[in-house]
């Protein structure tokens, strides 16, 4: 099924939230995600923001299914207004 950017059901707009959702995710684990802390149990003033950030450790498979989700959903992808919106009951 292609061509439906234009169109418009609740189905539809579940389906591009979720796709604009696992795109957005997708961007920000492309940056290091956690501050590194202290070594051991600490207060907050005394985590050194200095430090560089440090990486999810399954940062990379969560990546891969992100990828996944977005290769799967793209197809439905809104292109431009919509022309045929379906009534909702």
């Amino acid at each position: 099924m292609t061509g439906r950017g234009r169109d418009a059901s609740k189905a539809l707009t579940e389906v591009r939230t979720v796709l604009s959702r696992a795109e957005t995710a997708r961007a920000r684990l492309d940056q290091p995600t956690e501050w590194q802390l202290c070594d051991q149990p600490c207060d907050k003033d005394d985590i050194d923001f200095t430090k560089p950030k440090v990486e999810d450790p399954d940062a990379q498979a969560m990546r891969d299914a992100l990828d996944e989700v977005i290769a799967l959903l793209a197809r439905w992808r809104k292109t431009g207004r919509t022309v045929n919106a379906t009534p909702l009951p």
